[in-house]
């Protein structure tokens, strides 16, 4: 979602300029209807995408999806949240992709080839992101430093308390404070370089249920299984705090000795 919701649309005149005070570049913003490439390779000032150590074996039944097609899902899924910036962002997707390529699972990538900044493909894409975000296991978090990303940071925000983020985020990043005492506040695995992202995550797939065996291919029927409408962690942990308290309530009125006899 990052980027691609936050700046399309949001100019009915022809693409104005403004400078980027913290990073010293400008940034445009695209017309109405304009087609942007956002398969543009980015320079990685900043080295925050390391070299792949060897070749990755990609697994058979591993699935990398973009918009505008739907998903294929397997049983679990990861979906990469985070910079885009209109193509500004590194090209830190196609890359995570690849790191998760040898297990059996999807990655349901926002980042299409291009964007036509028009309504029709805004509310497809959003269509999108909604219900593979909904239906994700794990959503990967990625702050491009060299970036401001705020449309990532009100994402971050609105699946805090899912119980099922994991995020990056370098200490060059504008808000690199703000993230890392959110992610401490919530207990979120938090990493601050991209050569330990892949790690965390397929942990957090792992603690989710995904089970290998010595091929590494899932024990069990991968299949994936429609998940309903998420109810935020937070949410669930004060209706199960009011039931415990329920109980405790019946029980010390059940152990009053009164109640123990009849009139």
């Amino acid at each position: 979602m990052a980027s691609i919701i936050s700046n399309a649309g949001a100019d009915n005149g022809p693409v104005s300029v403004a400078a980027d005070q913290s990073h010293g570049h400008e940034i445009t913003t695209p017309s109405p209807c304009q087609t942007i490439n956002l398969n543009n390779q980015i320079p990685d000032g900043f080295h925050q995408l390391p070299e792949l150590p060897v070749k990755l074996p990609k697994h058979g039944e591993f699935v990398h999806c973009l918009p505008p097609k739907p998903p294929i899902y397997r049983k679990f899924s990861v979906f990469l949240a985070g910079s885009i910036e209109m193509g500004r962002a590194v090209q830190w997707q196609p890359r995570m992709a690849l790191e998760l390529s040898p297990y059996p699972i999807t990655v349901n990538n926002p980042r299409r080839p291009e964007w036509k900044n028009d309504e029709e493909s805004m509310r497809q894409q959003v269509d999108w992101e909604l219900s593979a975000l909904e239906q994700a296991d794990v959503i990967c978090f990625f702050f491009d430093v060299a970036t401001q990303s705020p449309v990532t940071l009100w994402e971050l925000g609105k699946y805090t308390d899912s119980g099922k983020v994991v995020v990056c985020c370098g200490k060059n990043y504008w808000r690199y404070t703000n993230v890392k005492m959110s992610c401490e506040t919530y207990g979120i695995p938090f990493v601050e370089t991209f050569a330990e992202l892949p790690a965390v995550t397929v942990k957090m797939l792992k603690e989710k249920g995904m089970e290998l065996d010595a091929n590494g291919d899932l024990i069990g029927e991968n299949a994936h299984v429609t998940k309903p409408k998420p109810r935020s962690k937070l949410k669930m942990e004060l209706e199960i705090a009011a039931l415990k308290k329920q109980v405790a309530d019946l029980q010390e009125m059940l152990e009053r000795p009164e109640m123990g006899h009849t009139a």
